[in-house]
């Protein structure tokens, strides 16, 4: 069995700042994402057609 801290810093609740900048980078990293899966899907479409 594993054991979890108890207390008021135990961890489970990460603070403000730290979840809203994390929040802001999974949404740049997303948006990245996206448009890399776009322009290539773009690429294949014009290989695929032509």
């Amino acid at each position: 069995m594993t054991t979890q801290p108890v207390g008021p810093h135990s961890g489970t609740q990460p603070s403000h700042w730290y979840s809203s900048t994390c929040n802001r980078s999974y949404l740049l990293a997303l948006l990245r994402a996206g448009v890399v899966a776009v322009v290539l899907l773009g690429i294949l479409a014009l290989i695929v057609l032509y």
